[in-house]
């Protein structure tokens, strides 16, 4: 196992790579925050005639929403969506330094063209998916 050095309490602690089905549990705790978030809005402004339709007239601008929402989360100073602030997960840079906006962004960008990639990480000692390794990043449990 890899150390890593706590900024706050200047302690090593050991690392603890996030598994598959931590990482699957938060996309799909974001996923239902995006449901209900587009839901209610659909609700307050009753723009379309049913829920569907609404999807489908605006949905740059909630991919949009989604984009900008995963971007800001995972490159601000937790590192963490909603989702993997609940699993209790976050990123990581290989050199063991929280990763920027730019890492962030092409995370997200490289995560949706290579998402058959997802599914490799079932099998490696380190949970890396092939955006993680691109990306030289790792998805760690905090302790």
């Amino acid at each position: 196992m890899d150390e890593i050095l706590d900024e706050k309490t200047y302690e090593t602690r050991q690392l603890s790579y996030a598994s598959f089905s931590q990482r699957s549990a938060a996309v799909i705790i974001d996923l239902l925050i995006f449901g209900m978030l587009s839901y209610g809005i659909y609700l307050v402004f009753g723009a379309t005639a049913d829920y569907g339709g609404f999807l489908l007239k605006y949905w740059w601008q909630l991919a949009l929403i989604v984009t900008f929402y995963f971007i800001y989360f995972d490159g601000s100073e937790k590192n963490a969506t909603c989702g993997k602030q609940v699993m209790n997960i976050r990123l990581l840079s290989e050199e063991k330094r929280d990763i920027d906006f730019t890492t962030s962004a092409k995370h997200l960008l490289l995560s949706i063209l290579l998402f058959f990639g997802y599914f490799s990480l079932l099998s490696k000692d380190k949970h890396q998916t092939l955006t993680d390794k691109i990306c030289r990043v790792f998805v760690i449990n905090k302790s």
